[in-house]
């Protein structure tokens, strides 16, 4: 089909209004892009993409595709951006269902509105959707306290390449049944279903809450800082080690930990850190939250105006891999722009804006030599498709691949969601 049939024929489900143009990476030319009003919209898709032999990415607001490499192949884009909304919303319970087109931001005030919090407390909120927050498993600096995503999913409605309608899990805590398919989807960027609805475990709403920042120390003194921190009896929402220099002069470090619940939980809390973190900067209550809320959106590489590496290792042997790291960033005079959550083991580094490709791709292999020294893994995000020619965004050697391969071809035999895109090129 050309591309004129294939927009008549988006058209005729969607309507012609709902028919966008739309990227399938930043540094690709726009294709078709459908906006269906509802879940039988997606599956009238879906079929037709079946019947007509046509390969789909689906997407919310498209914030994280450069997470992946290349698609071999799309004919045209499905965003659920229009599927917004509550579907039910259990404040006693402390649970929601959404449609997944809901941005995070309208999601997070919603249920801040029944005295509840979301989790998670992702970058740029306003940009990206729960659907497409859930299938990049995308969690959070509040991962610490709550976890990753994937475990506040209580179940969700998805669409398999068919036009098939399914659904997992349950809307609410007491009824969730059958296998957890919503796990599974979680984290699978669209290579083997549509979300249409999410259904979502929230926490009650802080009553109070802290950040402390110790500003100017180096690495190891960082890393001490942390230690003696997570040690103390305190339930921490976050621990983020910074270093954010250029051209790099030496080791800088700031540290930051984040607190909230109960006031008299956090007045403790807030009084054991304080003994221990000498000198340190305090922000309290409103200032706090608008704080953290900054420097989320500040600190995190998730735009496509950058590419960044994420690595994650063991816990016990992340800060050699750190160490190993920035020797790398001095020795080829790279700005630092790194983020370093020590107890999940994960360190997020900014890359240049105007890095030549060749040179972010070498540094990226290098880079992932090191990680898989120390026993851990690289992700690289938002690469041009210039640096990713022979350059896997997640790496060949993936445990469980063929499992990988086998659900997938069970769940779109047709081929339905384009392929090339995630681990394998899956």
């Amino acid at each position: 089909m050309s591309t004129t049939q294939i927009e008549s024929a988006l058209a005729q489900i969607v309507g012609r209004a709902n028919v966008l143009s739309r990227r399938p990476r930043f540094d690709l030319a726009a294709l078709p892009c459908a906006a269906p009003g509802d879940v039988d919209e997606v599956s009238a898709l879906l079929k037709l993409a079946t019947r007509d032999k046509l390969r789909v990415l689906p997407l919310g607001l498209g914030s994280k595709l450069g997470w992946c490499n290349a698609p071999e192949r799309v004919d045209f884009l499905l965003t659920t951006q229009r599927l917004v909304g509550a579907v039910s919303h259990e404040p006693a319970d402390g649970t929601i269902a959404v449609r997944a087109g809901e941005t995070i931001a309208d999601l997070a005030a919603r249920v801040e509105r029944g005295g509840h919090r979301l989790t998670p407390d992702v970058p740029a909120p306003a940009h990206c959707t729960i659907g497409g927050v859930v299938a990049a498993g995308q969690s959070g600096f509040d991962r610490l306290r709550f976890g990753p995503v994937q475990h506040h999913v209580l179940g969700v409605e998805a669409v398999l390449g068919d036009g098939t309608v399914t659904r997992s899990g349950g809307r609410l805590v007491k009824n969730v049944t059958g296998f957890d398919l919503h796990r599974l989807y979680a984290g699978s960027h669209g290579t083997l279903c549509v979300l249409t609805e999410i259904a979502l475990r929230l926490f009650p709403a802080p009553e109070h809450e802290v950040m402390f920042i110790a500003h100017g120390v180096d690495l190891a003194r960082a890393l001490d800082r942390a230690r003696t921190a997570f040690a103390l009896p305190a339930r921490y929402v976050s621990i983020v080690l910074a270093s954010h220099e250029s051209p790099p002069a030496g080791e800088s470090w700031a540290v930051f930990a984040r607190l909230f619940g109960k006031r008299a939980a956090v007045a403790a809390e807030q009084a054991a850190l304080a003994q221990c973190w000498k000198p340190s900067t305090l922000k309290e209550g409103r200032t706090a939250a608008e704080f953290a809320a900054k420097f989320r959106d500040t600190t995190s590489f998730v735009g496509t105006e950058r590419a960044s590496l994420s690595v994650t290792a063991e816990p016990s042997r992340a800060p050699a891999l750190v160490v190993e790291l920035l020797r790398a960033l001095d020795e080829r005079s790279l700005e630092r722009r790194l983020m370093f959550q020590p107890f999940e083991a994960r360190l997020d580094i900014g890359l240049p804006s105007a890095m030549d490709p060749a040179q972010l791709a070498e540094f990226a292999r290098l880079a992932r030599g090191i990680a898989t020294r120390h026993g851990g893994a690289l992700h690289v995000r938002n690469a041009p498709l210039a640096a990713l020619s022979g350059l896997d965004p997640f790496g060949g050697d993936v445990a469980g691949l063929e499992l990988m391969r086998e659900l997938r071809t069970k769940l779109d035999p047709g081929g339905v969601f384009a392929r090339g895109r995630f681990v394998g090129g899956l």
